[in-house]
């Protein structure tokens, strides 16, 4: 059986959700395939024992184009602000928990010598450097020293991309301060300059799956859930695609797929092969509950510098951040590490940052290819993969 269709759409994550949401605005026919029986990817809300876990995402930042998607799946008036709790964030060193809420914080610290504070405060009067591309630790190293990158830069990033600062592209993960620094000649400035109303963090009642669910309901014509996408053929104009046996012969694609996951798909060798070169980090969410009268840390959460050789990365207090996602006399936490662990390692780990307490696991997810690692070279890469696609 043939079918023809002018757009397919790639992987019913929150990216294909949006390409989605954005055809069918514009009046595009189109359908979209994911292997999974449910859309949202890697959005995905457990509800264990009165607790409500996002495994995926835990937030995100309100915008008004995210607000208008949540408006036409009819959710809208379900967002969920973060509370000021959650403003409170924390970094672990080898002499405890310290707050990183404010610059103030930082400047008032014992955890950092009089010599890096200096470094700190005299980066808006140090020459800038070329536009070229460089390491994140290069960049901020020459920017702010060695003490503040490995101190507060290397836990922030690490716990963002689940990666090497040493390999990843400044260019790429921090694009406007690299940009700023040749306009504004100090970071400072840059961020002087580019000051914005305040973010503001929300997450969705009943956790992001909530939007999943109303995405299948609102698209169920266009989704082809539980469908994998066997084959991908360049014609002289448009794709043949083969979903589960079915032939679609289609204008265009739109792919949200991870690019080794497309690479097994497509018919093209020399695109195939490049594909192939973009890595991708692992991370494990394990879900704990704590007894709330018995917790003596709070706030949005707390992250380890990779330099302490530990195997948790970091910690997020999610019922902190968003009240009522926990049950009654109780707190819930997501602990993040790079591997699986058993629960004895993780929990001497614990038990050494947050104090004794007792903690309870209630869920674990391993995502083997987690985030993709933007490393020096990505920005070639990227314009390769323009050139090369059909």
């Amino acid at each position: 059986m043939t079918k023809k269709i002018p757009l397919l759409i790639l992987g019913a994550g929150i990216a294909g959700m949006g390409a989605a949401w954005k055809a069918k605005t514009t009046g595009i026919e189109f359908k979209i395939i994911d292997i999974s029986d449910h859309a949202g990817g890697m959005m995905q809300t457990e509800y264990v024992q009165g607790h409500t876990l996002d495994q995926g995402p835990n937030s995100c930042v309100q915008s008004p184009t995210y607000l208008n998607f949540l408006k036409y799946l009819g959710i809208s008036n379900q967002v969920v602000k973060a509370s000021a709790q959650g403003k409170k964030r924390y970094i672990f060193q080898k002499n405890g928990v310290k707050s990183v809420s404010a610059f103030k914080d930082i400047l008032l610290g014992n955890w950092i010598s009089t010599g890096g504070k200096l470094r700190l405060l005299i980066e808006p009067f140090r020459k800038k450097g070329t536009a070229n591309d460089e390491t994140v630790y290069d960049f901020l190293k020459r920017r702010i020293g060695k003490e503040a990158v490995k101190l507060l830069v290397d836990p922030v990033l690490g716990g963002i991309y689940a990666g090497d600062i040493k390999k990843l592209s400044a260019l790429t993960v921090l694009h406007s301060m690299k940009i700023g620094e040749q306009r504004y000649g100090s970071l400072f400035r840059t961020l002087l300059n580019n000051r914005s109303a305040s973010r503001v963090i929300t997450n969705i009642q009943g956790g992001f799956s909530t939007i999943n669910y109303a995405f299948e309901a609102k698209f169920k014509d266009e989704c082809l859930l539980g469908h994998r996408v066997e084959c991908i053929t360049p014609l002289t104009s448009g794709f043949e695609v083969v979903v589960n046996g079915t032939r679609f012969l289609c204008d265009r694609i739109v792919s949200t797929l991870p690019t080794h996951v497309l690479a097994e798909i497509i018919s093209s060798s020399s695109l195939k092969s490049h594909l192939n070169k973009l890595s991708y980090a692992p991370l494990c969410a394990s879900s704990y509950s704590l007894d709330k009268d018995h917790s003596a840390i709070s706030g949005f959460g707390i992250l380890i510098p990779s330099t302490l050789k530990k195997t948790i990365k970091g910690i997020l207090f999610a019922s902190d951040i968003f009240p009522g996602r926990a049950k009654d006399g109780e707190r819930n936490m997501t602990v993040f590490h790079s591997t699986p662990q058993n629960e004895d390692s993780i929990n001497s780990e614990l038990e050494e940052i947050l104090g004794t307490q007792q903690t309870y696991l209630l869920a674990q997810k391993t995502w083997l290819n987690a985030i993709p690692q933007f490393e020096i070279g990505f920005q070639d890469w990227k314009q390769h993969l323009y050139k090369t696609i059909p």
